[in-house]
């Protein structure tokens, strides 16, 4: 992936509008779907734009601990009924058992965004940036390679903090995602190339596995696709995903089955 500048100019200007757990939204060839959201109202209305014109990413707003199980049935409803990624959120640090839930119902990837990286500005927004950690680690040992992420906020402090988190998460197996603060004005646009340069590079070195998360990031970051697309190109990709798509519910497959003789073993 490639830096675009002008693209990067545009979100500082207009950033991203990260979704609610109540809000239903397209964006692209994302549809941002609230966990708390009525579950046969949503259904028909993505039902009704997907026809028109397919997404190629789901992205569900999980609720609070309390509301999970609205989200967790919706996700449910989704992966029944349409065939392409998944992607979750948790808004805080979720606990395992939450986490097993959301990939046991068809969340093929899961955000928990740390938001900023640095520990004392962490503190003072209330960010949980060590319990974060936590169950990001906690989503490794559930969730495939490349299927954790954690999303850094751009321009909320400073962007040599930004870097460390990008480079943390990595050594951790984490995917760093990154999108524009509206804030982001404040800091030198030079300095905010440089991190989302860093990214691309870092993201490469890994040889993380991109293809699924492409469609978010066409829309929260300045970062494209370094070939574009053509006809050629797009047969194979749309053969890529449905590989990565029957691999990844093989392997959830095979997990549930694991955890539920796990559970039949153990009496429970």
């Amino acid at each position: 992936m490639i830096l675009d500048r002008q693209k990067l100019l545009e979100l500082i200007h207009r950033p991203f509008r990260r979704p609610a757990a109540t809000e239903l939204r397209r964006d692209g060839n994302v549809f941002f779907i609230g966990g708390e959201l009525d579950a046969q109202d949503t259904l028909e209305t993505v039902f009704d734009s997907h026809c028109q014109s397919p997404v190629e990413l789901m992205f569900v707003t999980f609720g609070g601990m309390s509301s999970f199980q609205d989200g967790e049935g919706l996700t449910r409803l989704l992966k029944k009924n349409f065939h392409v990624h998944l992607m979750g959120r948790f808004d805080y640090p979720a606990p395992p058992h939450l986490l097993e839930r959301a990939y046991a119902a068809g969340i093929d990837i899961i955000d928990i965004p740390l938001s900023v990286f640095d520990s004392g500005l962490s503190r003072e927004l209330g960010l949980q940036k060590e319990e974060r950690l936590a169950s990001l680690e906690a989503a490794r040992q559930i969730f495939p390679p490349s299927g954790v992420t954690s999303t850094l906020t751009v321009g909320d402090e400073a962007c040599c903090s930004t870097v460390s988190g990008i480079d943390i998460l990595l050594k951790r197996g984490v995917v760093p995602l990154a999108e524009v603060s509206p804030r982001a004005e404040r800091y030198p646009r030079e300095e905010m190339e440089e991190v989302f340069s860093h990214l691309a590079e870092g993201l490469k070195k890994k040889k993380v596995v991109m293809k699924p998360l492409l469609p978010l990031l066409s829309i929260i970051t300045p970062l494209t696709p370094a070939r574009p697309r053509g006809v050629l190109k797009g047969f194979i990709d749309k053969l890529q995903d449905r590989r990565l798509l029957a691999a990844s519910d093989l392997r959830r497959s095979l997990r549930v089955r694991q955890v539920e003789e796990s559970f039949e073993s153990a009496g429970l």
